[in-house]
């Protein structure tokens, strides 16, 4: 179907208008001219020493722990990230909470290891635009075989972990996008947490450079930290020594930027001139879904929008598009032909 029609991906988290921050092509350019040649050799295979103590340094301050570098990993992207820590963590026949909707490739990445994936599902409010977790039915989730919680970020769910004896995989590649001046909430800053979990970032998210393919992974758990280091070195090693340092440069600059909460709060930081220019594209996608006869939901955060289907579904003839598996597959067929 996508062969035939060349729908538009909605769905990949990839920017098509210009929103990476001038300063870190900048410092990319200055350390592929410069004549210096040890920009261009291998680095350490835990990460470029300049890109981990910045990081340190600025997740000392978001995790409100000391964090070393020691705790940190650079990987090929948040993806490697999530492998690392999903090898590392699950055993054969070991149960992984998933909460839903959640990115496709978790699953994926369960099975890969020989993990069970089992899903608990976000409960719509009762005017269908905001979401709330089933603290009831994620407990009910939880046996002797389960071993790993991803994409949490409730309060109530690290007391969860701590109740169980889990490690938490927090996926926050979005962390520095949130509207309306919220706060983004790092489970591995709530108390008792820091050691159970696995925080992961990407420069790609971060920086609207999608293709850098840079990320990283935070465990305050030294033996979770190195079960991270030995799936790293059995998949990718050492990661690009220029795209470290450009990154390190970077984010050199903005971390006097940043204030001291959780999240930007000062307005001539990278972020949070960003977040602005996307609160506009925000609205206006909203708006263009209400008018097409979907139910949008309102995104706190990131750039991606979820919208409720069923209103549109039900005028629509959907008969030529006709399929076994139901409404929702007929309306795909039918919006991108």
């Amino acid at each position: 179907m996508v062969e035939r029609n060349k729908p538009i991906n909605l769905g990949v988290s990839v920017p098509d208008f210009d929103a990476y921050p001038q300063t870190i092509i900048e410092a990319m350019r200055d350390i592929v001219l410069d004549e210096n040649t040890t920009m261009h050799q291998m680095t350490k295979i835990t990460g470029h020493p300049r890109l981990v103590n910045v990081l340190a340094k600025l997740y000392s301050q978001l995790l409100n722990n000391k964090v070393t570098g020691d705790n940190i990993l650079i990987t090929c992207g948040a993806f490697e990230a999530l492998y690392c820590a999903i090898h590392s963590i699950i055993n054969h026949g070991d149960e992984a909470i998933i909460i839903d909707p959640a990115y496709d490739e978790f699953e994926v990445l369960v099975k890969g290891a020989g993990g069970v994936p089992v899903h608990t599902c976000l409960k719509r409010t009762g005017d269908g635009t905001d979401w709330q977790l089933d603290l009831d039915d994620l407990e009910a989730k939880i046996t002797d075989r389960t071993r790993l919680l991803t994409r949490l970020e409730l309060e109530a769910i690290g007391q969860l972990c701590l109740k169980h004896n889990f490690i938490a995989v927090s996926d926050e590649v979005f962390e520095w996008l949130t509207y309306d001046g919220r706060t983004h909430h790092r489970i591995a800053s709530l108390p008792g947490m820091y050691d159970r979990c696995v925080t992961i970032g990407s420069l790609g998210k971060a920086c609207h450079v999608t293709g850098w393919r840079c990320g990283w992974a935070i465990a305050g758990n030294p033996v979770v930290r190195m079960g991270l280091v030995m799936a790293h070195m059995s998949c990718a090693n050492s990661m690009p020594t220029i795209i470290q340092e450009a990154a390190a440069r970077f984010f050199e600059l903005e971390l006097p930027r940043l204030g001291t909460g959780h999240s930007p709060s000062p307005t001539d930081n990278y972020w949070s001139q960003v977040t602005q220019m996307l609160d506009k594209k925000r609205h206006t996608m909203y708006g263009m879904l209400l008018a097409a006869g979907l139910t949008p939901m309102l995104p706190e955060g990131g750039f991606t929008m979820l919208a409720d289907c069923t209103k549109l579904i039900d005028r629509l003839d959907l008969t030529e598009y006709a399929d076994p598996k139901g409404k929702t597959v007929a309306f795909v067929r039918w919006l991108s032909a």
